[in-house]
């Protein structure tokens, strides 16, 4: 049944919808760079520097685990942003969901309204019905 809250409500819930996905997007992208840090550290520990050679190896060595702190850092600085995003947005989908409630309750009271009329309606309509009926009697 149509009331005037219907389309508010269909646009409610696309953005529910619309921050839930974003939602759900930013926890992927985290688990992504969670599992891409996970290696870097295992790949961090799997280097080892040269027992014997040139300076030049030993530069290059030391160059290769300057890098691999550097992207550690970096994915760790990534992770604390995606998850205060994720805090945001979550913060977000509650208001937006409480929004969406909000306009589903009075969508469904003025629905019992209509009902409640068209009852009303109905029971007048077979009250008259039955006065006639009567009266040609």
């Amino acid at each position: 049944m149509k009331t005037k809250f219907t389309s508010i409500l269909k646009v409610r819930k696309l953005e529910v919808d619309k921050v839930e996905n974003q939602l759900q997007k930013l926890k992927n992208q985290l688990k992504q760079v969670q599992i891409s840090l996970e290696e870097l550290k295992k790949e961090l520990k799997n280097l080892t520097p040269p027992k014997n050679g040139n300076i030049s190896q030993l530069k290059q060595s030391f160059m290769i685990n300057q890098s691999q702190y550097e992207a550690i850092k970096l994915k760790e600085q990534n992770i604390l942003f995606l998850e205060e995003q994720i805090k945001l947005t979550e913060q977000n989908y509650k208001k937006v969901m409480l929004e969406y409630e909000k306009i589903a309750h009075l969508d469904k009271e003025e629905q019992k309204k209509q009902l409640q009329l068209i009852k009303k309606q109905q029971e007048k309509e077979l009250d008259e019905i039955g006065t006639l009926l009567f009266s040609r009697k």
